[in-house]
This record gives structure tokens, sequence and C-alpha cells, in this order.
């Protein structure tokens, strides 16, 4: 299936429970952007919608949820960067947001060695974004 947002919500109310927990101005902002930029005008609204579900979720429901929604996605890699967007919306990416981004693209089947080159590339492009090491 080609990129809806259908196929792209459960991912981005992952990412942003994912990272910050909640659906803030950051990451709505984000979305939104995304939105125009895709032409998804029901895309805030979905994401808002997933964000409400998946923290409702136990981990084992959580990951579930996301292996069948994985199921309809034809453009993997895609899908991961569009999830490494939300969680670099605030300029950091945190220890628990990349473990997470390699837990995405291992539901979608992106290999772990792929999902680093796409990682890295994203970090080249960013301007001051900051990874955040284990303290």
């Amino acid at each position: 299936m080609a990129l809806s947002t259908k196929v792209i919500a459960p991912f981005l109310g992952a990412s942003v429970v994912a990272g910050e927990g909640v659906y803030d101005e950051i990451a709505q902002g984000c979305v939104i952007g995304l939105s125009d930029e895709l032409g998804f005008a029901d895309l805030d609204a979905a994401v808002a919608s997933e964000v409400d579900k998946i923290s409702a979720m136990v981990d084992d429901a959580f990951d579930e949820y996301l292996a069948v929604a994985a199921e309809a996605v034809a453009d993997q890699e895609a899908v991961l960067l569009i999830c490494l967007n939300v969680l670099a919306a605030d300029g950091v990416i945190s220890v628990n947001e990349l473990a997470n981004y390699f837990t995405f693209a291992d539901i979608l089947g992106v290999s772990e060695d792929r999902a680093s080159e796409i990682f890295d590339d994203f970090v080249d492009e960013m301007d001051d974004l900051v990874i955040e090491d284990e303290e």
C-alpha cells in the first residue's frame, strides 16, 4: 500500500509516545509539516488518535499493533525516515528515542545496517541535532 495517513499514523503515534510521550506543540508542528508536505490533510487528527490509543497499550499489545500496521507498509524506509523526523522534532535524539528508532526499523523489516545509514544521513543533514549519550 502506498503512503497514506492510515499507513503512517500508527508509526507517527508510536514515535510521539516513544519521544516525549505527549502530542505537544513540537510534535504536532512536525506532523503538520509532514501533513502539508505529503498532502494528508487528516494526518494531525489521525496521529492524535493514535497517540491516545498507543498510550493506553501495554508493551506486548503495542509491539503486536505495530507489527500488524507494518504489514500495510510498502515503503518501509520512507516510513522509518518519517518516524525519525518526529523523534527528532525537538532537536534532540535521546538514548530511548534511538533505541525506539531501531525497534521501528526491525518491525518494518529494515536491516540494522540500513537503518544506521538512514540515521547517519539524517544526522548529516540536520543542523544542531543533539544525540544524547548514556550517562
